[in-house]
């Protein structure tokens, strides 16, 4: 059999890495329709195996967990994939700017300068991926910046991890970009909503105003934390601070999209409860319905089963890419 020399195309795979093991979509793509889910795979890790840092090496043994995808794409052909990476590896931040130059290499400039002010971000090999948000229209010059620092030492960890297991990555990022970019495609984006994703590591929310980030929170989840619906309630709050003046007795209704992943200790919400609206009591007139995002809130087709909770940040990566 003769292969392509060049076979790099729109990826129809999407792997994902989690400490607690990989998740495998595999699409039919068609054109001008939503893609066909044909494929939902997923491969538990031993404990420890991967372990989701900003700071250290993510892996012991990366060819151990090379062996784990090879025994997950057993049968697969095709090696073109989106990756997405765990968010605990990076460091996300959302920066404002009221003019951001146009070159790349100024944008990186100013954009570690701002991290090594703001997050304190000094480790000299930092890497840096990057979402521009222009914050209203022409002539206006306000951008608002998605970015995730990640160390060239992780990086190549999954890297190398991919090459091993002959994979060919067209993309190779992180579920806050990939659900920014589902939220912009699938959610309302005529009105002020919320985007949460609760990993194993956090809970990040992004605050959307017509389709833009606005503000962010990353939470990590500690015993300490509490159960999700307190978790949420705090970032909602620590967001309002900041927000205008609302008229006294007008009611606004501000919808929060939930993406769940992983292994999950609280049991205060049932999978079973699919819509929960809350009030917060500071506010009486301010209702926040809040809705697990589900297989059917993207724009795919399934033409297989769907694991609960399902994978919609590889799903995410595979749209965007």
């Amino acid at each position: 059999m003769i292969r392509s020399l060049f076979p790099i195309h729109r990826p129809r795979l999407g792997l994902s890495f989690r400490a607690h093991g990989l998740d495998l979509i595999e699409v039919r793509r068609r054109w001008r329709q939503p893609p066909i889910v044909v494929r939902v795979a997923s491969r538990a890790f031993q404990a420890g195996l991967l372990v989701p840092s900003s700071t250290t090496p993510n892996m012991a043994d990366p060819a151990a967990v090379a062996k784990e995808v090879d025994a997950l794409l057993e049968g697969v052909r095709d090696r073109t994939v989106a990756i997405d990476l765990p968010m605990a590896c990076g460091t996300p931040a959302l920066l404002h700017f009221e003019t951001f130059p146009a070159a790349r290499t100024e944008q990186e400039a100013l954009l570690r300068w701002r991290l090594r002010q703001e997050e304190h971000l000094t480790a000299p090999d930092l890497t840096l991926r990057w979402h521009c948000s222009p914050q209203g229209d022409p002539p206006a010059r306000a951008v608002s910046v998605l970015v995730v620092a990640i160390r060239q030492i992780i990086l190549d960890q999954y890297h190398h991890v991919c090459e091993a297991a002959h994979l060919l990555p067209v993309t190779m990022g992180w579920s806050t970009f990939h659900l920014l970019h589902l939220a912009r495609s699938v959610f309302p984006t005529e009105a002020h909503l919320y985007v949460a994703h609760r990993t194993a590591e956090a809970l990040i929310v992004l605050a959307l105003q017509e389709g833009r980030p606005v503000r962010l929170r990353v939470k990590p989840i500690r015993p300490t934390t509490g159960d999700l619906k307190t978790a949420l309630l705090q970032t909602l709050r620590y967001f309002s601070q900041d927000d205008p003046p609302q008229h006294p007795d007008r009611a606004r209704v501000t919808p929060l999209y939930l993406v769940e992943e992983g292994p999950s200790g609280d049991e205060s919400w049932s999978a079973r409860d699919a819509t929960d609206v809350w009030m917060l009591s500071e506010d009486p007139h301010w209702t926040v319905p809040v809705t697990r995002a589900g297989w059917t809130t993207v724009s795919v087709v399934s033409a297989v089963a769907v694991p609960e909770p399902a994978p919609l940040g590889v799903v995410a990566a595979l749209l965007a890419a």
